[in-house]
């Protein structure tokens, strides 16, 4: 899914997809993915640090009454050629893009599907772009505070079996590497699946479809940790 982009790709037609690139308001070139025609809707994925790869599957069964728009989120997917530090990731940046990408649409207003960080994203757009917004749906998401996310990471490690929290804990401890890398995800992530023997199956073609950008998610976290409040200003949105 992912390609160097040594040249400023403005649209390619790939099996009836098209991938466009947007301006942003601080001079950087972004990216995104069209599917199907009708009134547009924004997806936004999760991590954050994820490219949205995953969502395609949802393009593909909406594109006959939508216009899916696979967003790359600044530092993912075919949008991670950029700049990366705190002043570039962070939560005021990223509904900043996706204001500059409403622009760039000519939309006077987004609808957006986020499902897990890209929730709280589209809860942040909301928030502060109140009147650009028209819906948001949110999937397995937090809410507008980060109230929950002590409880939520205690229920994914007790949902890990004695051996994969071990192994968790082995290969955290390992030199950085591909392979590590690897393993980390998969004993990270098995917990989110019901059944894990499901879950070994379906993590190779998730981990096909993406790739998890680690400093854009550090990064990212950190001014989570400090900026993600929204109880007082997303009652402005009345969507």
């Amino acid at each position: 899914m992912f390609f160097l982009m040594t040249l400023l790709l403005t649209a390619i037609k790939i099996n009836a997809q098209q991938v466009k690139s947007f301006p942003t308001s601080d001079g950087v070139t972004l990216y995104y993915t069209t599917y199907g025609k009708g009134p547009k809707v924004v997806f936004l994925y999760g991590g954050p640090g994820f490219g949205v790869g995953p969502m395609r599957p949802w393009a593909d069964s909406l594109s006959n009454q939508f216009e899916c728009i696979l967003y790359e989120q600044r530092g993912t997917g075919l949008s991670s050629n950029v700049k990366l530090d705190s002043t570039t990731i962070n939560l005021k940046r990223a509904t900043q893009d996706l204001e500059d990408l409403r622009m760039h649409l000519g939309e006077k207003q987004l609808t957006l599907c986020g499902i897990s960080w890209g929730g709280m994203l589209a809860q942040a757009y909301a928030s502060f772009f109140p009147e650009n917004t028209r819906n948001i749906v949110l999937v397995s998401t937090l809410g507008p505070d980060l109230s929950l996310m002590s409880a939520f990471n205690d229920n994914m490690n007790m949902r890990r079996f004695p051996n994969e929290r071990d192994s968790l804990t082995y290969w955290n401890k390992q030199p950085d590497s591909d392979f590590s890398k690897m393993k980390r995800n998969y004993f990270s992530f098995i917990s989110e699946f019901y059944s894990h023997a499901i879950g070994y199956k379906m993590l190779p073609q998730f981990f096909a479809a993406t790739k998890f950008h680690e400093t854009m998610s550090d990064l990212m976290w950190k001014d989570l940790s400090i900026n993600y409040d929204l109880k007082s200003v997303l009652i402005n949105y009345k969507g």
